[in-house]
């Protein structure tokens, strides 16, 4: 289930010079609202400034040479768009607040705990679960237990879309988001089940991150807590703007927090019959069309209708493949092999008709010279339709980069999945309601929801 590795040098700096932090706020920086709400604090990553800009129009630049330094993302995974939560872990002298990787497409929390073999760079140093009276063990005979363990402890393993992979025990501990990174809590979670990681690989910590928090669907991601333990509303919702603004925040919001949006489209979270499968932690939806400029797509010749092709199917040696999945940790959206070559092709048509010739850049698929103001107003949208009528449009701005002179298509392929990652979802508003089985979505300034740096 990894992406094409070619596919993932595409957009070395977008990956990492997008990268935003999240730190807890309460909502609109005050109290937090009834009814079981709360928002995290959405910043930009203060890294991105000297190697990209965004113009008047919206559309992002990027700095070639600054494009193939360090800062390029490992060739095996996605990671240089990356949110994070300030998560303040356990109680009395344990009690440390960390940053932890916004995971979708997971439901396990984890992080390090010590004792760690070859621990990765973090702030502060990894939890010690001795120290926090509100730790304790989960049995071994637990559902969620990677199988028997000779030390009679309940064991896990987890691995990441990109290859991450860690593993260590279980345990139960308070989570809290604070107002200020400290011991002012704005919202606590008590019983949240979460990873005490002892072996972790293929994780790029930037040198901060202590782990992952785990928003998928299932057991025992902390919205599942919140919804099923704690019987409070199963919502989240987040808007993410570009970068730009430095001095800017968002937010991740929860349940009661999160803003009227009686205008929003809405689609179906597929698979939710299945409960304990990893395979299914994430939030499908059935995508079964795409159209370039409002032109739909056709399917590719000889291969199986469009809506097929995004289907998620059981392989013959018995792993699941295939489907679209919604995934704020990717950085730049993947498209399935077969219906990627036609969308480059229809993108391909479209702008040469603007009298914009194709131009070869190391790194991009599809890249085009010359591109003028007057251009601009008439490059495509791309819009992926879903069950019940609903499309999600992609506009220009999210579709393309600028590297120097030329503009790049800034969608990548994958031979095993679809993921509608981080840039694609640039000012629009994501509602995800698992008990209503349902993602909303609509277009937003997500500037408007934003505050001031404190």
């Amino acid at each position: 289930m990894e992406l094409d590795t070619r596919a993932l040098a595409l957009l070395p700096l977008v990956l990492a010079s997008l990268a935003t932090f999240l730190q807890p706020a309460a909502a609109n920086d005050g109290t937090p609202r009834p009814g079981g709400g709360f928002s995290l604090r959405l910043v930009p990553y203060g890294g991105w400034n000297s190697t990209m800009h965004v113009d008047g129009g919206g559309f992002l630049h990027l700095n070639e040479q600054a494009a193939t330094t360090a800062l390029r993302p490992q060739i095996h995974g996605p990671r240089g768009f990356t949110y994070s939560v300030a998560t303040t872990v356990g109680t009395g002298r344990g009690r440390r607040t960390y940053d932890l990787v916004l995971d979708t497409a997971s439901s396990l929390t984890w992080m390090q705990c010590v004792p760690i073999a070859h621990p990765f760079a973090q702030i502060p140093p990894p939890f010690n679960p001795d120290i926090s009276p509100s730790f304790s063990r989960v049995s071994r005979k637990s559902s969620l237990c990677h199988g028997p363990s000779p030390r009679q402890t309940c064991e896990f393993r987890a691995t990441r879309l990109d290859g991450t992979h860690a593993s260590g025990v279980l345990g139960n501990e308070t989570f809290a988001f604070a107002n200020d990174g400290g011991a002012a809590a704005a919202a606590e979670v008590r019983g949240v089940v979460f990873g005490c990681v002892h072996t972790a690989t293929g994780f790029d910590s930037h040198g901060v991150l202590a782990g992952v928090l785990g928003l998928g669907r299932m057991r025992p991601s902390l919205i599942w807590t919140r919804l099923h333990q704690h019987g409070q509303d199963g919502r989240f919702s987040y808007c993410l703007f570009g970068p730009g603004r430095p001095s800017r925040h968002g937010f991740l919001r929860f349940g009661a927090d999160i803003p009227a949006t009686g205008h929003m489209r809405s689609t179906k979270i597929l698979y939710m019959q299945y409960t304990t499968s990893p395979d299914f932690s994430a939030y499908f939806i059935s995508v079964v069309g795409i159209s370039v400029a409002e032109k739909a797509l056709v399917r590719p010749p000889g291969q199986r209708q469009m809506r097929d092709l995004f289907r998620r199917h059981k392989s013959p040696d018995g792993r699941w493949n295939g489907g679209c999945l919604i995934d704020p940790w990717t950085g730049t959206t993947a498209i399935i092999q077969p219906v990627y070559h036609v969308l480059e092709h229809a993108v391909e048509e479209h702008v040469t008709r603007l009298g914009l010739p194709v131009v070869k850049r190391d790194g991009y698929r599809l890249c085009f010279g010359g591109a003028t103001q007057a251009a601009f107003e008439h490059l495509p949208t791309v819009t992926l339709r879903f069950e019940e009528g609903a499309g999600l449009v992609i506009r220009p701005q999210q579709l393309f980069v600028f590297v120097q002179r030329d503009i790049c298509l800034a969608v990548v392929r994958s031979e095993h999945m679809t993921i509608i990652g981080a840039m694609q979802q640039v000012d629009t508003r994501f509602v995800y309601d698992i008990a209503a089985a349902k993602i909303r979505f609509a277009p937003e300034r997500c500037s408007d929801d934003t505050g001031g740096q404190n």
